[in-house]
Formats: C-alpha cells, sequence, structure tokens
C-alpha cells in the first residue's frame, strides 16, 4: 500500500492530500473492489429514489439491506491505517473522492465496452 508519511492538521481534506489516499485505496484491490461496489449501490438507490418519489433520509427505512461494510467504516479503516486514526472530518471528503473517482473509472470502463 502507498504511505503517506505526513497529514498536515489545517489541511486534512486539502486536494493533495485527498488524492493521496486515493491513491492509496486503489493500490488495494480488494479495498478498491468495495468502493466500487459502494458506487453501484449508490447508482442503483438513486435510481430507486427516483422510480419511489422517496426522500433521500428514508434510505435506511427503505433499504435496509446495503452492502457492509458501509463506504464510512471503508474510509475510517484506509485512513486510520495511513495516518493512524481518522479525525470525524475527513470522512465525508474522502468518501466524496473514493466515489467520484470510482465513478469515473466505471464510466470509462462502460465507455470501453461500448466501443
Amino acid at each position: 500500500m502507498v504511505k503517506i508519511r505526513h497529514l498536515s492538521g489545517r489541511h486534512l481534506a486539502g486536494e493533495q492530500s485527498l488524492d493521496r489516499i486515493v491513491a492509496a485505496a486503489r493500490a488495494d484491490p480488494g479495498l478498491w473492489l468495495m468502493v466500487k461496489e459502494r458506487e453501484m449501490e449508490m447508482r442503483a438507490l438513486s435510481g430507486e429514489f427516483q422510480r419511489l418519489d422517496a426522500d433521500p433520509s428514508d434510505l435506511d427505512h427503505l433499504f435496509p439491506t446495503r452492502l457492509t461494510p458501509r463506504l464510512a467504516e471503508l474510509v475510517e479503516e484506509l485512513v486510520s491505517r495511513i495516518f493512524g486514526s481518522c479525525p470525524p472530518e475527513m470522512l465525508g471528503p474522502v468518501q466524496e473522492a473514493l466515489l467520484d473517482t470510482a465513478k469515473r473509472e466505471l464510466e470509462a470502463c462502460r465507455q470501453h465496452d461500448d466501443r
């Protein structure tokens, strides 16, 4: 796995730090597969929300059998492995960065398959 030796406390969610965390996630094939599964799950749930005209706050009520571990748990484990701990303010930005990268990768694969 990619080792990160320094993470500035003031720039925890900075673009460079997020890029380094995403690189570490992509370097772990099992973890990266789980991240991509979470992105695919989010796509499926998004389609169901639109179909049901549901409120996103009803996620756990409408879809109680989601993939485990949840993305937040994966992020906490990844960031803790790299930095020794995962500050709560890191969860959202890291989740977003991982899902965005997974989304781009899945779209690129789909476009390649469509050729």
